[in-house]
């Protein structure tokens, strides 16, 4: 992993009727995601606390692999069905990171 990694975490809060159609999603995207060219680490947690918050955690070889991905099929069907079904309490976050 060079210095040109490309990091992204993001949050999802869910609501709470919607916690199994989101682990749903997440395991329907992530084995297309690993697969994808540029991917190194493609990471799903979810609240110990809180088990409504979801925390997606990426590192990417480059941006260019980052913001081709989020234009793969199996993103844009994901962030659809967020959308359409309201899944979410609140919008998903995201940061964006370079390695030190």
């Amino acid at each position: 992993m060079g210095f040109h990694s490309y990091i992204v975490a993001a949050g999802f809060h869910t609501r709470v009727d919607a916690i199994e159609a989101m682990k749903q999603l997440v395991a329907e995207g992530t084995a297309p995601s690993l697969d994808e060219e540029g991917c190194q680490i493609y990471h799903w947690s979810q609240g110990a606390d809180d088990p409504t918050l979801f925390l997606l955690y990426m590192e990417w070889r480059d941006k260019a692999c980052f913001e081709a991905h989020i234009a793969t099929p199996h993103v844009m069907h994901a962030e659809d069905r967020l959308k359409r079904e309201k899944m979410l309490s609140e919008p998903a976050r995201e940061w964006h990171f370079y390695p030190l």
